[in-house]
C-alpha cells in the first residue's frame, strides 16, 4: 500500500496533525528534503529527495514516505510532493505548490517537524532563470 500523508498545522502544537491514508499518525519527526541540481544554464541535472517518519514508540526507525504523497497545509500554503514510482526513482517526483506544479522550478525544499526537540521548519526555494547563464532562486518560508 502506498502511503498518502497529510500533515497540517495552524502554527501550533496542539493544531498540528499528521494523518497516512485517512488514519492519524502519532509521530516524533517529519523530514523531507528535496535538493535540485541545476546546469550553469539552468538545465536540469537530477536530484536527491529524503523523506522519512520516526513514530513516538519507535523513535530510532526512520519510516519512509514513497513511494506514495505528501501533502503540506500550513497558514496561506499548500505544497504536495509525490512520487508514486516503486523504486523511488527522483525522476518521478512531482511537485505542486498552491496547486500550481513547480517540480521543474524547484531548487530546494526543507522540512522538518520534531516533537521532541521543538524544532519546526519549512521552506521551498524555486528556480526563475532569466536567460542564458543567469537565474536565481526565491525562497519562501512555509513555517
Amino acid at each position: 500500500m502506498m502511503n498518502s500523508l497529510i500533515f497540517e498545522t495552524q502554527g501550533t502544537w496542539d493544531t498540528t496533525t499528521l494523518f497516512n491514508n485517512g488514519e492519524e499518525v502519532f509521530a516524533s519527526r517529519l523530514f523531507v528534503s528535496l535538493k535540485r541540481a541545476r546546469g550553469w544554464l539552468g538545465n536540469d541535472q537530477g536530484g536527491e529527495l529524503t523523506a522519512y517518519v520516526t513514530l513516538q514508540d519507535s523513535p530510532d526507525e526512520e519510516i519512509g514516505i514513497f513511494p506514495g504523497s505528501i501533502e503540506i497545509r500550513v497558514p496561506r500554503h499548500n505544497l504536495l510532493i509525490v512520487n508514486r514510482d516503486p523504486h523511488f526513482a527522483f525522476e518521478s517526483t512531482q511537485i505542486y505548490y498552491q496547486e500550481v506544479e513547480v517540480t521543474m522550478s524547484m531548487a530546494e525544499l526543507y522540512l522538518e517537524i520534531d516533537a521532541d526537540d521543538n524544532i519546526v521548519q519549512c521552506y521551498i526555494s524555486l528556480f526563475q532563470g532569466h536567460g542564458i547563464g543567469s537565474g536565481n532562486a526565491e525562497t519562501f518560508t512555509l513555517l
